[in-house]
């Protein structure tokens, strides 16, 4: 495997003040360049570890019920491993494939799972402050257009009711929901990070990444939206472009943390 050029990583990390006193530049394009670049130079690793996780996701989610809160208490440790693993890569440091599953090792384990479910409940209840009214005012309104045409015994007006109900104004409340669940996640983004690489407890982590995104807001929605649309793309060429996808992801955000807070121990 080829060794990254260190001089384009910081390596000693920076303290969370010192960031919140200075700000920092979000370069959004870099950390996706890096992010491939890191894919790029060891894409069997990546590969690999995505197809394990796709399949322990797959055959955890076939278990009724309980499959649920396994996901749960699986899937954190499981991206957290995306990131211990990119650490080592782009560092330099000796690494197996067995590092991908580090995750699940020491005290920041549960710190994950409940950062994970505290972080998801806070992006559920913001949308549903959306989505909950929004089904009801839709709700009201086909009503109100059923009352009005209960006397039409014309099948292409029921039709049409039920194709501006349900293609448009339902397809709008989704897309609403998916913004504001992406306006939300993305304070949340680095909240692993510091878990794994600062020692941070979930709400010290979590309240950590919201406030270092809200120095630049704006800047890091864009790049969930453009993750997520690569995450689109990749689904879309038969689901085997997630192989690839999902991989980026991981190592873009860990791209923009590293360039941001650094993952070496924090300087004073």
């Amino acid at each position: 495997m080829d060794v990254l050029n260190q001089s384009e990583f910081r390596q000693e990390g920076k303290s969370l003040d010192a960031v919140l006193n200075d700000g920092y530049n979000f370069n959004l394009g870099d950390y996706l360049n890096k992010g491939f670049k890191l894919f790029g130079n060891d894409a069997g690793s990546y590969i690999g570890f995505a197809l394990v996780s796709f399949i322990i996701s797959f055959v955890v989610g076939l278990i009724p019920f309980l499959g649920t809160v396994a996901g749960l208490i699986i899937s954190p440790a499981l991206n957290g491993g995306w990131y211990i693993f990119a650490q080592k890569h782009n560092t330099n440091q000796q690494r197996s494939f067995s590092n991908f599953f580090d995750g699940f090792k020491g005290p920041h384990w549960l710190q994950l799972v409940v950062g994970s479910l505290i972080s998801s409940i806070l992006i559920g209840l913001a949308a549903c402050v959306v989505v909950v009214p929004a089904v009801m005012y839709v709700g009201v309104d086909f009503l109100t257009n059923i009352m009005a045409m209960r006397n039409t015994t014309d099948p292409d007006e029921m039709m049409a009711l039920f194709t501006a109900v349900f293609t448009g104004k339902i397809l709008l409340i989704v897309l609403f929901a998916v913004l504001i669940s992406l306006l939300v996640g993305a304070l949340y983004i680095f909240m692993p990070l510091f878990i794994l690489f600062r020692g941070m407890s979930f709400w010290d982590a979590m309240e950590a990444s919201r406030k270092v995104v809200m120095k630049n807001y704006i800047q890091v929605v864009i790049f969930m939206i453009v993750l997520a649309v690569i995450a689109l793309i990749g689904a879309m060429i038969c689901g085997l472009g997630l192989l690839v996808a999902v991989p980026v992801f991981f190592l873009s955000v860990y791209s923009a943390f590293e360039d941001i807070m650094g993952t070496g121990a924090e300087t004073v």
